[in-house]
């Protein structure tokens, strides 16, 4: 993405954001993480009794915040209804460290000593320690930039979630070459095939690529699908299209033959661009971004998938 595109969006987001209402129960945190102060805020259930909960962490994109993810992806309402916390941690100068080596000094800097997965581990330490978080039911959510970096903590931090979801982002291409994970990893992908700054069939990112490079979507889950042992066929299906007028239909692919017992799910949106299915973005992001789909919505989807890990004890 383009340094304009990217302004225009976060402009055309925070005019969006003025116009939201009042926001559920809150609290404000900071951690220091190799010297550095991290910030982040946990919206907590009203109706919830007092006791360790699930707990999904949201990633937000580039240029943005933790507020943005909150707004746009609109999970509140989910965690209010199903009982569990969201967390909305923010990057430092909004731009996370997530495995890419950038061409451009202004990318490179300060990315590389920053050690985002150790923030989001010692982030989830904490969660855990005051007594709020149910250490084996944390969840990992991230779009666009922030699901790069969720691809990254599937590959570090394996230990710390139970399920990761990704929202239109593929593996870095320097991240697939590491990734060595100890164990199998749930994981969802939602991801849309003309998306304008995270091409489905990997490649450079921003202008002349110097932003980095991603794999492919499918190699993406493919990579996922070997790491869990999983067979190679999978369970195909169209989801149901609820919403003809926005130029878009989705399928699920399921592979849920896997050794390990961590399926791995590819949500495709067909002509989709890049906005998280369900967000109501506006007319003037959606003109930037590409079409959006109203059918799914990718909070919902995700929890439905996390809620089922660890299996019931």
């Amino acid at each position: 993405m383009s340094n304009g595109v990217k302004l225009s969006l976060a402009l055309l987001v925070a005019v969006w954001l003025g116009q939201q209402g009042a926001r559920a129960a809150e609290i404000a945190g900071r951690i220091t993480v190799n010297g550095q102060e991290r910030s982040y805020f946990v919206v907590t259930p009203g109706s919830a009794a007092p006791r360790r909960l699930p707990t999904v962490i949201v990633l937000h994109g580039a240029l943005m915040d933790g507020r943005w993810m909150q707004e746009t992806m609109g999970l509140d309402p989910i965690a209010r209804k199903e009982g569990f916390l969201a967390v909305y941690p923010d990057a430092l100068h909004r731009l996370w460290n997530d495995g890419r080596r950038y061409k451009r000094v202004f990318w490179r800097r300060d990315r590389e000593r920053t050690d985002d997965v150790a923030f989001l581990k010692r982030l989830t330490g904490r969660l855990v320690d005051q007594g709020l978080t149910d250490p084996d039911r944390v969840y990992l959510i991230g779009v666009s930039h922030g699901g790069m970096l969720a691809f990254r903590a599937a590959c570090e931090a394996a230990e710390t979630f139970a399920a990761v979801g990704v929202v239109i982002a593929n593996m870095p291409v320097d991240v697939a070459r590491t990734c060595k994970p100890h164990r199998g990893m749930p994981i969802i992908v939602i991801n849309a095939t003309d998306d304008p700054l995270m091409p489905w069939n990997g490649g450079p990112l921003g202008y002349l690529g110097q932003q980095g490079a991603v794999i492919s979507t499918p190699d993406s889950i493919d990579f996922w699908r070997r790491n869990n042992g999983c067979a190679a066929k999978a369970e195909k299906r169209a989801l149901p299209d609820k919403d003809p007028s926005d130029g878009t239909t989705t399928s699920a692919k399921q592979y849920i033959a896997c050794g390990t017992g961590a399926p791995v799910v590819l949500v495709t949106v067909e002509g989709g661009g890049h906005v998280p299915p369900g967000a109501d973005m506006g007319p003037l992001v959606t003109a930037v971004m590409g079409k959006a789909n109203k059918d799914i919505s990718a909070a919902d989807l995700s929890w439905k998938f996390f809620r089922q890990f660890p299996p019931s004890r």
